[in-house]
């Protein structure tokens, strides 16, 4: 699906900008509450030190440092060994400098609009890092995006609680991890999805899972948006809700 068609899609499908799930997760995440610890088991964290890389950054200066990968990922290990105890994350709702390639831009009537708003949390480890699952949840798909800035690895899950479901989606994971899952297999709550994957397959990002919740694919199929156009915002905002609200961690 086309990112402009965007709106038109979920106004088709909901009648409106809101997601009628939106209520019912809500209220079920505030009964459930979940651990780093059993998203990243062998890091044994639960803490989180907040990175800002938004447009407002004074911590790394625009898209030139970020895609500077040698340079953004000492950076990473400096701060890391200054807050040993935390995992590095943060992004959820961040306006971002930093996407540079075609697939984040569109041209309408003459001027370009560009995808900027970050919709998911990335968590900053190390490659080869394993993420597992928190909850049950069936393989949708499993898929290896090639394009430069893309997700690399990339797998989502569809998670059935109560009455409703949702899904999450994992993104720059290792190609062999993601090869080894196809769709309709089903990961038991403590299983291991996948592992971290580096620059060479992960899209070219310093390693990090960007890690997001969904409450429909709408018609995407093999993908889903990781960031937004920010006139879009609010539809995309009620279709793809803070994952802080399963960790409800400060700072996050």
């Amino acid at each position: 699906m086309k990112e402009h068609d965007f709106l038109k899609a979920f106004e088709k499908k909901f009648g409106f900008l809101k997601h009628p799930n939106e209520t019912l997760f809500n209220n079920w995440t505030k009964n459930n509450t979940f651990s780093l610890k059993e998203l990243f088991p062998s890091i044994q964290k639960n803490s989180i030190c907040p990175l800002d890389v938004s447009i407002n950054s004074t911590w790394i200066g625009g898209e030139e440092e970020f895609n500077n990968l040698p340079f953004f990922e000492e950076k990473l290990q400096k701060l890391q060994t200054e807050n040993p105890t935390k995992i590095i994350a943060g992004g959820y709702l961040e306006k971002r400098a930093l996407y540079t390639s075609e697939m984040y831009v569109r041209k309408i009537n003459e001027t370009f609009d560009r995808r900027n708003t970050h919709l998911g949390v990335d968590f900053w480890l190390p490659k080869n890092t394993p993420v597992y699952a928190i909850l049950d949840g069936e393989v949708i798909f499993s898929t290896n995006d090639n394009e430069h800035k893309g997700y690399g690895g990339l797998i989502i899950l569809k998670h059935k609680v109560e009455n409703f479901h949702f899904f999450t989606l994992y993104g720059h994971l290792s190609k062999k991890s993601v090869s080894e899952k196809k769709s309709g297999d089903f990961i038991k709550k403590g299983s291991q999805i996948a592992v971290l994957g580096d620059a060479s397959e992960n899209g070219d990002w310093v390693p990090h899972l960007h890690f997001q919740i969904m409450l429909t694919l709408l018609d995407y199929q093999n993908d889903f948006p990781g960031v937004a156009f920010e006139s879009e915002l609010e539809a995309w905002k009620n279709t793809c809700p803070n994952p802080n609200l399963l960790f409800k961690l400060e700072g996050l």
